[in-house]
Parts: C-alpha cells; sequence; structure tokens
C-alpha cells in the first residue's frame, strides 16, 4: 500500500473523512469558492455523493476549530483499466475558504483521498486539475496523462468571424472549405439514453477510462436531478449502432452544442447522429456550432474529427484543461503512459 504522509500545516487544521451529515457543510465551503457550482444543491451533491451506485464517495475536509474550511473527494465511477472492469474515483470539489488558502491544504486533502481510494478498492484516482490546484495535485502523487483539447465545428459564420478576428465573408468561406458536417441521416432524437448501450459500448474498444455502459448513462443523465440533456440513437437493422448526449452551454465565445458522449460502431453512425443533433437543435436552440473534448490520438478524438470537429487552436481554448491519474495503492507502475480515454461526460459538473 503507498504510504501518503501527511503533515497538517497549524495544530488548530484537522484534517478527517466526510459523510452525509457533513453535507452543509461541504456546500458551504464550495459556494465560497465557486458559487455557480452546481453541488451547491443538496440534491446534486447527494446524487452524486451518497447515492451514487458505483460507491460512496471518499470525501475529506479540514475543520479548524469546529468549522469546515477546506474539502476534497473521490466519487466512484465505473472505469476499465488494460480492459478490466475497475471502481475508479474522480478527484473534484477541490475547495479552500479564503480565510485558509496557501496553507498547504489542498495537497494534504489529496493525499487522504488517494489513500483512502486505494484502502476502498479503487485502484486509480482519474482527475482534470484545473491550474490553480495542479500543482498540488503533482505534489500529492498525481501524474499528467496529458492536455485535453477542444474540437468545434461553426455553423454560424459570425461566431468565427469574432473568434478568429476575420471578416464575415472571409469566416463563411473558410467554413465551407474547412468543416465539412453532416446533414442528418437515419437518427433521431430520443427522451432518454438508448436501449442497447452495453452491446455499442463493448464495441468501442476502450482500455482505460470511465466505462460508458448502459448503467454509466442512467445515474449520470437520467438519475441527475436537474436534466438538461439533448440523448440521440441510431440503429442498424435493429441494433444499436450509435449515439450521444449533448447540452447546451454558453460557452467559448457563444452558444454551442457540447457533446457530452459520443459512441458509434462506425463513422457513418457516428456522422448520423450528430447530424440529427445539429438538425434538431440548430433552428430551434440557437446555437453557433458543436463542440467536444478528447485527448489527441484516442478514438473519441479520431470520432469527433471524423463527423467534421476540427482542434480549436491552443490560443482559443477557454482554459488549459489537464487530465491526470493517480495510481492510489502503489500498484499500477506507468499508469500515466496508458491510453486513457476523455470525453466532456467525464466533467462532474455539467
Amino acid at each position: 500500500m503507498r504510504d501518503f504522509c501527511s503533515v497538517v500545516p497549524t495544530s488548530q487544521v484537522k484534517l478527517r473523512p466526510a459523510g452525509p451529515e457533513d453535507g452543509p457543510a461541504i456546500r458551504s465551503v464550495l459556494e465560497s469558492s465557486f458559487p455557480e457550482n452546481p453541488k451547491t444543491r443538496a440534491d446534486i451533491l447527494d446524487w452524486q455523493y451518497w447515492s451514487n451506485p458505483f460507491g460512496a464517495a471518499r470525501s475529506w475536509v479540514a475543520e479548524d476549530g469546529g468549522e469546515v474550511v477546506a474539502h476534497y473527494a473521490g466519487i466512484a465511477l465505473p472505469g476499465v483499466i488494460d480492459g478490466r472492469p475497475v471502481t475508479l474515483s474522480m478527484g473534484v470539489d477541490a475547495a479552500t475558504r479564503p480565510s485558509h488558502r496557501g496553507l498547504g491544504l489542498f495537497e494534504q486533502l489529496a493525499r487522504a483521498v488517494y489513500l483512502d481510494g486505494g484502502k476502498a478498492h479503487m485502484p486509480v484516482t482519474y482527475c482534470l486539475p484545473n491550474p490553480n490546484s495542479l500543482r498540488g495535485f503533482q505534489k500529492a502523487g498525481g501524474e499528467d496523462v496529458g492536455r485535453a483539447r477542444v474540437l468545434v465545428a461553426p455553423v454560424d459564420d459570425g461566431w468565427l468571424a469574432r473568434r478568429f478576428g476575420i471578416p464575415r465573408p472571409v469566416a463563411a468561406a473558410a467554413r465551407q472549405a474547412a468543416f465539412r458536417l453532416p446533414a442528418g441521416g437515419a437518427a433521431g432524437m430520443v427522451q432518454s439514453p438508448p436501449d442497447g448501450l452495453d452491446e455499442l459500448w463493448a464495441e468501442t474498444a476502450v482500455t482505460h477510462g470511465v466505462a460508458r455502459h448502459a448503467a454509466w448513462w442512467k445515474w449520470r443523465y437520467s438519475d441527475r436531478p436537474e436534466r438538461p440533456y439533448l440523448f440521440v440513437e441510431a440503429r442498424r437493422h435493429g441494433r444499436l449502432a450509435g449515439a450521444a448526449a449533448a447540452l447546451v452551454r454558453d460557452d467559448l465565445g457563444g452558444r454551442f452544442l457540447c457533446l457530452l458522449e459520443l459512441m458509434a460502431t462506425d463513422r457513418s453512425a457516428a456522422r448520423d447522429v450528430v447530424g440529427c443533433l445539429l438538425r434538431s437543435a440548430h433552428g430551434l436552440l440557437n446555437v453557433d456550432g458543436i463542440a467536444a473534448t478528447a485527448l489527441s490520438g484516442t478514438a473519441h478524438y479520431r470520432l469527433a474529427r471524423a463527423v467534421g470537429l476540427r482542434p480549436l487552436p491552443r490560443r482559443l481554448e477557454p482554459r488549459p484543461m489537464h487530465v491526470g491519474v493517480v495510481d492510489n495503492a502503489g500498484t499500477l507502475p506507468g499508469i500515466a503512459q496508458a491510453p486513457w480515454s476523455l470525453a466532456w461526460g467525464d466533467l462532474d459538473h455539467i
């Protein structure tokens, strides 16, 4: 078992595991740092942490004089490592009250969460550390996997002109030349995650990452207290050949249809589901384009490219999205070099 030694910065601050009874204090700390985090709502925090069918969160807090002043957690997700099913821990909700920042509390809590995850038979913590927590993540044992790319395809010439600082006629010509989005196809919108996801997931050949089977889709999308999602399916001879989940967000300097999930047996099925999404959402929701995120070189990245999305220049990305992992128990050397998969649906807050 890996030894995560912990040195508490002051004699007043104590670290301890947290449970459902700490929900109000955890939400208060989150609100002090990220007031727009949906987990400031009791029902969403409970759904993700304590009513999670894949396991209870490994949640830790720092207390000063009985007041919770910092928090970090690893939520349980279904995953695969070397193609084998495992329960992953995903590091989320690192937050420290302004009064206690600069004391190294995140690093201390991260060590506790990773050690706890290993003891709970979660071999890896999968993280998307923001620039503020990246250094603490690495000092606590985190390893860098890579930086995710944002891929986009505009449907509005005005957005392309504004974002790239070019005249609209030039933007129109560039969009037509560079972005060949599907017009539609044999796919349709559905009210909930489609049937047949287990069989479709089995064909994706993802070896490291979140297991995107039917149970994942049900918990992640159907069971979430607030469900602002769009779903689409493509079938071939009655069998599910493609599926997508999407969310409309104001991001990237416009209004975008964000692909949270995209799974398909082939490029044709992928183009069918994305074309259906665009056909249904563009006029109704007035979106400027469609976007996805992925790690370069992965199957998800290649699928996004196949449906017409192209990497956004790094200087135009909203902020770097780092991907990292922690070998919780010290039993998986080289795990950061594995071919990890990523999709926007992995983000816990959307």
